[in-house]
């Protein structure tokens, strides 16, 4: 595992980070036990960095981190976000969830319907008003008196543009309870503009295979302004693996011509496969070696998901000739 430092900041992380938003909650990871096995099982191997929201599993992400780390606090990069805001149905949903997990076999082929269902309920509040308390609720679960990279989840390019956000996020870091901030950004084209403001310590963006646009326009201008690039979705929700089945990137696609397309693209990088490396692991390689990326984040719910990730830092790394035929890729 290596260690990076994370932009200009004085933090150093782990080069693989954890993605925690699947953590707790939902109808198929609802196992606790495991996940905290999983936490204490991806620190001792070396992962420092973990990255979670308020809203993920309404809370219990952050709960099972506060939870693990508690004693550990000053061994480990938390990194949460606010923003994300449900109506009272789109809350009421989400809490019956764990009633439900008994039934998830026969919800299965809903799966789709249930995900958009959610994010039609879902909206984003970027105010301090909102995020003041918020912030406050997230430091009570995480169990800490501060978090060190606080990131506005998902705002819309015009608020980006307008720029009140950024003085939300320079009176949040006053009161001393952030270290560092941060923005999660929908498009790169956002993070281009984010990495301009001075309040703005690190960007989140997707970077895989398959959406590789960040990586010729963010990094280079990311890196000279001292700015950290965290890089999210390297496994393209499931489409750069060996998983059988619907995959995140099915559930939530909203056009099925563009998932197809999506799925087409990513099939093209099976010849990255070798007996000593899987599809996920020459994924997570590829991003991993890419100059300007601080820490990849990885989703895993589980040991074993873990052990998958673990295993491409010790897989053969991509050759030129793999790298070549993937800039070749349309």
């Amino acid at each position: 595992m290596q260690i990076k430092k994370f932009g200009k900041t004085d933090l150093v992380v782990s080069e693989l980070g954890m993605g925690c938003s699947s953590l707790g909650g939902g109808l198929y990871h609802g196992d606790r036990r495991e996940a905290l096995e999983t936490l204490r099982a991806a620190f001792e191997a070396g992962i420092t960095f973990y990255d979670t929201a308020d809203n993920y599993s309404q809370g219990e992400s952050e709960r099972l981190i506060g939870e693990t780390f508690r004693d550990k606090r000053k061994d480990v990069v938390i990194a949460t976000k606010g923003g994300a805001v449900f109506s009272p149905v789109g809350r009421l949903g989400l809490s019956i969830k764990p009633f439900l997990r008994p039934l998830k076999a026969l919800l299965k082929p809903a799966q789709r319907q249930l995900h958009h269902l959610r994010d039609a309920h879902k909206k984003y509040e970027h105010s301090l008003q909102h995020l003041a308390p918020a912030l406050e609720a997230s430091l009570k679960r995480l169990r800490t008196d501060y978090v060190d990279i606080y990131q506005l989840y998902n705002p819309s390019c015009e608020s980006i543009r307008a720029g009140e956000i950024f003085r939300t996020l320079e009176t949040l870091k006053r009161s001393g309870k952030i270290r560092y901030a941060g923005v999660s950004c929908v498009t790169v084209e956002d993070a281009l503009v984010c990495i301009r403001q001075p309040v703005v310590s690190s960007v989140q963006v997707t970077i895989n295979l398959i959406d590789r646009e960040a990586i010729p326009d963010l990094l280079p201008l990311a890196s000279v302004g001292g700015v950290a690039v965290i890089a999210r979705v390297p496994l393209a929700q499931g489409l750069l693996t060996s998983a059988t089945g619907d995959t995140m990137a099915q559930q939530s696609a909203r056009d099925e011509a563009k998932f197809q397309e999506r799925k087409r693209r990513a099939d093209q990088f099976r010849f990255l496969v070798t007996p000593e490396r899987t599809l996920a692991q020459a994924a997570l390689r590829f991003v991993l070696g890419l100059p300007g990326v601080s820490v990849t984040l990885a989703g895993m719910v589980s040991r074993k998901e873990l052990s998958e990730n673990l295993g491409a830092l010790a897989a053969p790394p991509l050759s030129v000739g793999e790298l070549s035929r993937i800039n070749s890729a349309s």
